[in-house]
């Protein structure tokens, strides 16, 4: 028997800044409607983490990828862990992880840019991953009752994409789309579009988000950017890589300095900061000021050194960041340079507001 050979079809990527890399704390993996989708056509996903890749059969593309006629997407569940939440910068939708929505990214529209030194198609706007991804889930059976409850028109649940009507009810409330694979859908009552929901077995507590790759063939490819389409309407296949592209948590660093047994005084020293990789353009210096005041920390005196500009929460800062506590000036003999440890996700406090610099990062110092 010969071995059947395959050729990758997509690849998603979720990268984060907090990392530099994939996402540490993602996992990308199909939902059962995708599996089944997958079977139908003898595809394969190989995934790893943040990362996972569909693999097409070549001697039976010419046949199977020819007929590929399909309505919904290959949908991926994203789930993560707590600590994802705690580094991730949410400015572009909300300040806080979904309870009854979760975010989803598709590829029904094509955004370009410059992520981490490489071109890359996103599943996302370029100016922010969660500008509308909030979506609400839904169970598989449903009461909806619309805001005019004078309608008396055709509710229907649409496929997003190709508008094709998947479920329909003459003046229906009690919505049932338990044939239905999980994956985002459309209320549509009268010719109107209504709420946009995911449809899923398991609440959204249990999944951080989902990700739609929509294929293309003789039913989608028409609805799809040329640089979003895998698969052209005749069945030749497009190898591409869809990246979502998440941001880190910047904070303000805020040190506060404590000698434990009271004998020195850091009022005459200035805490410096360098960027090892300033990009072009940007200023390689970071700038800390010192309080005026000093607090009392467990009864102890603390110098309190904090950052002027909001900096990014990273896994390796060491490789991206110096900061230093030394002598302002000429110092006095004896003083010496102090190597500082830096925020860490843990380590996040609230300041008062909401905008920008409304969360502080405290590093307490004892030395």
């Amino acid at each position: 028997m010969t071995a059947t050979q395959y050729a990758p079809l997509f690849r998603i990527e979720c990268l984060h800044g907090y990392s530099g890399g994939l996402c540490p704390d993602i996992t990308v993996s199909p939902t059962a409607g995708c599996r089944a989708l997958l079977d139908r056509y003898r595809m394969l996903f190989r995934g790893s983490g943040a990362s996972g890749t569909v693999y097409a059969p070549v001697q039976a593309q010419s046949n199977l990828l020819q007929g590929f006629d399909e309505s919904c997407p290959f949908t991926f569940t994203l789930t993560s862990s707590g600590a994802l939440d705690s580094y991730t910068d949410f400015t572009s939708g909300r300040n806080a992880a979904p309870v009854k929505d979760l975010f989803y990214f598709d590829n029904t529209a094509s955004h370009q840019t410059e992520v981490m030194g490489a071109q890359r198609q996103l599943l996302h706007t370029p100016d922010g991953a969660f500008t509308d991804a909030p979506v609400p889930v839904r169970p598989r059976i449903f009461n909806y009752v619309p805001e005019s409850l004078s309608s008396q028109g055709e509710l229907q649940v649409i496929e997003p994409l190709t508008r094709e009507a998947l479920w329909q009810s003459p003046g229906g409330s009690a919505v049932d789309l338990r044939r239905l694979p999980e994956g985002r859908y459309q209320l549509v009552l009268d010719g109107k579009d209504l709420d946009r929901f995911f449809l899923s077995d398991r609440p959204a507590a249990q999944q951080w988000g989902a990700i739609s790759i929509y294929a293309g063939g003789s039913r989608q490819a028409p609805k799809l950017p040329a640089a979003c389409r895998t698969i052209d309407s005749d069945g030749a296949i497009t190898f591409r890589t869809f990246t979502l592209s998440l941001e880190a948590r910047k904070t303000i660093w805020r040190y506060y300095v404590i000698d434990p047994a009271g004998k020195q005084d850091f009022s005459g020293y200035e805490l410096t900061g360098t960027v090892r990789k300033p990009q072009p353009g940007a200023a390689s210096e970071i700038i800390f000021a010192r309080s005026p005041e000093t607090k009392l920390i467990d009864g102890r005196k603390a110098w309190v050194f904090e950052s002027q500009l909001e900096l990014p929460l990273l896994q390796a800062p060491a490789n991206e960041l110096s900061l230093t506590l030394r002598p302002a000036g000429n110092g006095t003999r004896g003083e010496r340079n102090i190597r500082l440890p830096y925020a860490r996700p843990e380590s996040l406090a609230l300041k008062n507001g909401t905008g920008p610099g409304s969360s502080c990062s405290e590093i307490f110092v004892y030395v």
